[in-house]
């Protein structure tokens, strides 16, 4: 009867296989991930995702508290801060920034009053707009309204420096992904791609436009984007000092006033740099960093002239990321083509498939004596494994759906053991 037990273990790893992809268990991966994340920093440490010689390729700077309680921005709400800025933007494109972002640009100005406010502002986007330096975050779908100024529309050039802020939470709400691209069809019904900021950023670095390859991967230079066939590149997250450097605008501006060029030089040369507000709690997402307890003051870049606030220190949680630095991580993992890799849904159901199948086997026609030790050194197996690939080659294993369907797999060769044992005594009965 050896064949109906492999027919029933086959049966059985198809159900379990099923299961395990449905949206209630296929939902666990994303917090299995995260899990891993912290296990790769347990092992491996920084060596897992380093930053290539010369840092970074991609900074901030915070429109953080630190900065709000400074003058002369102690004074001002943050949509007044355009003067400072633009003398902060202004060094940093000198200083030799390839590109520069405003992660969520101002829906409001001080131009109504005093007249010229935003004169200086005004421009700097003129200017690197002209140079193809420059690109001002908004968020859609969103009314005008709460979008750019027109007048930083206008002064920038128009849309084509304009791009989406396109972050995408999980289903449980937790951000491990960014989309990387909106289409859209012109009166003509040809379809065009409208980069995200991201992918803006990082293409404006490679020198190539992005483009679709037979019409779902996304290919950027030569790299093929893992996560484009969703539009959802799922983001390689960093623990430790967090993986993007963060420079305080009020220290910056400091520096600014002094005429300080050779700071200014060594930390933005050569650089994608994005201003963004980083304490809101708007703008604070939980993340797949939820985990590694990465704090703004483990990202504080070098200062140049004043010295760090120590009442802020530790202030944020660490469960929360500001989003602009998790764009500024999505164009580091376009750039450095260290994004994560994942297995499509198919394979994911016949890699569970098939570790259901030997599992409900095992059940069925090994001694308990044997499976019971074995099972938990196959598990520690697998998950040490899913963070080997992690860490050396940024494929994300699949690894609470095979998990799950060997838990159905396991249940179920049970109660198919179970029923043939008792079918005898019914029929005496």
């Amino acid at each position: 009867m050896r064949w109906i037990d492999g027919l029933a273990a086959l049966v059985i790893a198809c159900l379990a296989a099923y299961l395990a992809v449905q949206p209630p268990l296929r939902g666990l991966e994303g917090g299995a991930y995260d899990l891993l994340l912290r296990a790769r920093q347990e092992i491996y440490g920084q060596s897992a995702h380093p930053s290539p010689p010369g840092g970074s390729p991609v900074v901030v700077v915070a429109l953080d508290r630190e900065t709000a309680l400074r003058p002369p921005f102690d004074r001002l709400p943050q949509e007044l801060w355009t003067p400072q800025i633009a003398a902060v933007m202004d060094r940093v494109l000198t200083g030799g920034a390839l590109v520069v972002a405003q992660h969520e640009s101002f829906a409001t100005s001080g131009e109504g009053l005093q007249e010229g406010y935003d004169a200086d502002y005004l421009a700097v986007l003129a200017r690197a707009g002209k140079e193809g330096r420059i690109v001002l975050g908004r968020r859609a779908p969103a009314p005008e309204r709460l979008g750019p100024l027109p007048d930083y529309v206008e002064a920038v050039g128009g849309d084509r420096n304009l791009r989406r802020i396109a972050l995408r939470a999980d289903g449980d709400g937790v951000l491990r992904r960014a989309a990387l691209y909106e289409s859209s069809r012109d009166s003509t019904g040809t379809v065009s791609l409208n980069p995200s900021l991201a992918l803006e950023l990082a293409a404006r670095v490679v020198g190539e436009r992005p483009h679709l390859l037979n019409g779902d991967a996304l290919m950027l230079g030569r790299y093929a984007v893992p996560g484009s066939d969703d539009n959802a590149m799922l983001l390689n997250f960093q623990g430790g000092d967090g993986g993007i450097p963060m420079f305080s605008l009020g220290d910056l501006y400091a520096c600014a006033e002094e005429g300080e060029e050779t700071f200014f030089r060594k930390h933005f040369d050569n650089r994608v740099v994005l201003f963004g507000r980083s304490d809101a709690p708007r703008v604070r997402k939980v993340t797949a960093a939820r985990f590694l307890d990465v704090h703004n003051a483990d990202r504080a870049a070098a200062r140049c002239r004043l010295p760090v606030m120590q009442s802020l220190l530790g202030v944020d949680d660490g469960a929360t990321t500001p989003e602009v630095v998790v764009t500024a991580l999505a164009v580091r993992n376009l750039l450095q083509r260290d994004a994560v890799k994942t297995l499509p849904l198919y394979a994911a159901a016949l890699v569970s498939g098939l570790l259901a199948m030997a599992a409900a086997f095992a059940v069925l026609r090994v001694p308990g004596v044997l499976v019971i030790p074995a099972l938990p050194v196959f598990l520690v197996g697998w998950a040490y494994l899913a963070v080997v690939m992690l860490a050396q080659e940024n494929w994300l294993m699949p690894l609470a759906q095979p998990l799950a369907a060997i838990a159905i797999a396991i249940a179920g060769a049970l109660s198919y053991r179970g029923a043939k044992r008792l079918r005898p005594r019914l029929r005496a009965a």
